[in-house]
């Protein structure tokens, strides 16, 4: 593909054909990412029915954010290195095969490694995203951005939707079979439909295997330290031994990979200061926005009786959500366009605006299920503004031979935000909370509110953070 297919009689406002035979399989790919990240959120009152409370259930939410935040950093890079689409197959199948194993299982440790093998499917943002500024043209390269974005964004609307069927007519093993099959379906899709690759530079893999892997106990550790916290408090000697393992792996890791001179995770692009505050807005929309699925898949399925919930049966409870994401997904083109036309700064702080608007507004009217879904339209608007602009801000900054390391990076700090936000929520969530049978315990109201002050409270940190994006959009520079 190259640059004379985008030209010619095609006006320059308008995306070329070609960005659609480019993308359509990327988009596939990016559906199995998405459901197997959504698809369990309408599990969650049946796995804490299982598994005893949401903080253990929650671990398998935590388990794929993890396993995203390592593998979207090393198979980003080796994506750059080895080539992109022989990269996104072998996660492809990976992924594949944690759904697999997720679905034989009903031993909690296992589902665990399982969920941890999908979590290889975080990778696959990055890796699509550098294939599409490797063969897009440069005006296209923010709109085919934006169609991935529709592509996630609906398989997360339908995702709980899906899900909720499920667990109403099968149980949640199920979820873990349709996933396998979708699995199989995108390694096909981008196995006969994605150019092939022409990169071969193993180089910084033999150099640097070991540093890229040195984040991985400084995130484990952050996550141990915060689940231990909802247990015995900040002041617990485990709690603090892994705070202490997080900061001196952390610490390793970034002098480890300043050290070097070919370095496996180029550490020195988040000094860009497009790309470090972009970065910094990810991590207040990835600990608090984020969380939406999760949090309202719950609350819709708790029993009234509880103390908190709306009552809805699983399949409903997928609906809370489903306008919302299908509003956003259809927006995201025009945001794209707004972001070109005004700038990351004025169109990033708004979304941010729009989520606080949103959960601040469930703090107070939360007992009706069609004012909810209203409102849950104007935080997901709001998350969706803020999502696409940050994926555009630094794919236009990051250099054209290191655009998935860099998203892989961008990845990495949102997968590992987004893991400590879902424990936090989980943990929040399993504060107080009432006796839904014997062995089950559901939340509180003040434990839902808690949360939804909690995803304001981020939401008004990003707001903050985005008065640093640039006010305009870098120009991208041709790649071919």
């Amino acid at each position: 593909m190259t640059d004379t297919l985008a030209t010619g009689a095609t006006p320059a406002d308008r995306p070329a054909p070609s960005i659609w035979r480019l993308v359509l399989p990327l988009m596939v790919a990016e559906v199995v990412g998405s459901l197997e990240l959504t698809m369990i959120y309408a599990a969650m009152r049946s796995l804490i029915a299982d598994f005893g409370s949401a903080s253990a259930a929650g671990w398998l939410i935590t388990s794929f954010m993890l396993s995203s935040a390592a593998g979207a950093a090393l198979f980003g890079r080796l994506g750059d290195l080895l080539g992109r689409r022989r990269i996104l197959i072998a996660v492809l199948v990976i992924s594949t095969i944690g759904s697999l194993l997720s679905a034989l299982t009903r031993d909690l440790g296992w589902l665990i490694v399982g969920r941890a093998m999908q979590g290889a499917a975080g990778s696959i943002v990055p890796l699509c995203f550098g294939i599409v500024r490797e063969h897009a043209t440069p005006r296209q390269v923010p709109f085919g951005i934006s169609l991935l974005a529709v592509a996630a964004s609906l398989a997360s609307a339908t995702g709980l939707v899906i899900g909720g069927a499920i667990i109403d007519l099968a149980d949640w093993s199920m979820i873990f079979k349709v996933t396998a099959v979708m699995g199989a379906l995108a390694t096909v899709c981008v196995a006969a439909f994605v150019q092939r690759d022409r990169a071969w530079n193993p180089g910084a893999v033999r150099d640097d295997l070991l540093g890229g892997l040195l984040f991985i106990p400084a995130a484990v550790g952050l996550l141990l330290a915060i689940d231990n916290v909802g247990h015995a408090g900040w002041s617990d000697r485990m709690t603090l031994a892994y705070l202490a393992i997080a900061v001196l792996s952390l610490a390793a890791w970034i002098w480890r990979e300043l050290s070097v001179p070919n370095p496996l995770l180029q550490v020195r692009l988040l000094a860009r200061p497009e790309i470090g505050w972009a970065n910094a807005c990810y991590v207040a929309l990835a600990l608090g926005a984020f969380q939406g699925g999760q949090i309202m898949a719950l609350f819709g399925q708790q029993a009234p009786e509880t103390g908190a919930g709306l009552g809805l049966s699983a399949t409903a409870a997928g609906f809370l959500l489903l306008p919302a994401n299908i509003i956003t997904a259809m927006s995201y083109p025009f945001v794209a366009r707004l972001v070109e036309r005004h700038g990351p700064r004025l169109i990033g702080s708004t979304g941010f605006l729009l989520i606080i608007i949103g959960f601040g507004s469930l703090v107070l009217w939360n007992d009706a299920v069609a004012l909810v879904m209203a409102l849950l339209v104007i935080q997901s608007i709001g998350l969706g503004i803020v999502y696409v602009t940050l994926q555009i801000v630094i794919v236009s900054a990051a250099p054209a031979d290191r655009v998935s390391e860099a998203t892989g990076m961008m990845t990495v700090i949102r997968a590992t935000a987004m893991a400590i936000g879902a424990q936090t929520v989980a943990t929040l969530l399993s504060a107080g909370g009432h006796h839904g049978g014997a062995v089950a315990r559901f939340p509180a109201e003040a434990d839902y509110v808690t949360v939804f002050l909690f995803v304001c409270g981020t939401g008004l940190a990003g707001a903050l953070l985005a008065r640093m994006l640039p006010r305009r959009l870098a120009a991208i520079p041709p790649t071919h």
